[in-house]
């Protein structure tokens, strides 16, 4: 017997499985909801078979389908990506993408996470010149309507959210100035969502210069953001291979996470 072609054999598959998650996948990954037709075709799979797939599928909450024929992911599709999020281990898994910004860019770097009405630094690489934007430490967060990583998560969030994290972001402010604030920013975040990063030109530290993309979770909710700290004096005008830095690891950051979008 020969022991090393044994060991070289594809692990043992069950087909009716990989259809039925590239099914699953097929309609996650579809730019509008298809129907069992078109992600049958797209499958190379019989009519029959398809529907026998949605049954299961949607018998188990994983898909919907409207009344139009037309699919869905299923609510119960959640319970994976919240267990994603739960057993994923920050510093282990997405520490190497921000090491690698850092090397990159010899700036620091560093993660950030949307959680609750804030935005969130979860873990930091300092960058290599000897003069350096130091002193972030994880667990930092507030100020989100001036810091950059703030505002690339703010342009995404819906109007409810945005609004909340506002609040909290300005809480201290004189009412008057929150008012000129937040119409000053809505300019700024339109602008954010039509290039994909956000930039800190000395709002939240004059001597600090900041830019920020953001990643995504499945379903197109924004999850965090990747951003970078230089010295003013050593921030380039405009900063086009920064943010084309930023916006790789972001989107790297958002395959992770499941969320595929190469436009992003």
């Amino acid at each position: 017997m020969n022991r090393d072609a044994d060991n070289t054999k594809r692990p043992t598959t069950l087909r009716t499985a990989e259809r039925a998650l590239a099914f699953l996948e097929a309609v996650a990954q579809a730019p509008h909801p298809p129907r069992v037709k078109e992600v049958a075709t797209q499958l190379g799979l019989n009519f029959t078979t398809g529907y026998h797939i949605l049954n299961t599928l949607q018998q188990a909450g994983y898909l919907t389908r409207a009344p139009d024929g037309t699919l869905r992911i299923g609510g119960r599709a959640a319970v994976l990506y919240q267990g994603l999020l739960r057993h994923f281990v920050l510093g282990r898994d997405l520490h190497p993408v921000i090491e690698k910004l850092a090397a990159t860019t010899e700036e620091t770097a560093y993660l950030c996470t949307h959680s609750g009405n804030g935005v969130v630094v979860q873990t930091v690489v300092e960058g290599t010149h000897a003069v350096r934007v130091a002193g972030l430490y994880v667990g930092f967060s507030g100020s989100e309507h001036l810091r950059a990583a703030g505002k690339a998560v703010l342009a995404f969030l819906p109007d409810p959210e945005r609004s909340a994290m506002l609040a909290r972001s300005m809480k201290d402010l004189p009412s008057h100035d929150r008012s000129r604030l937040t119409a000053e920013l809505d300019a700024e975040l339109e602008q954010t969502r039509q290039r994909g990063f956000a930039l800190d030109d000395g709002n939240f530290d004059e001597g600090v210069r900041c830019v920020a993309a953001p990643f995504f979770a499945p379903g197109e909710s924004v999850a965090g953001a990747v951003s970078i700290s230089l010295p003013a004096a050593r921030y380039p005008r405009p900063p086009d291979q920064l943010a084309d830095a930023v916006r790789a690891a972001a989107r790297e950051v958002s395959a992770f996470l499941g969320h595929h979008d190469p436009q992003r």
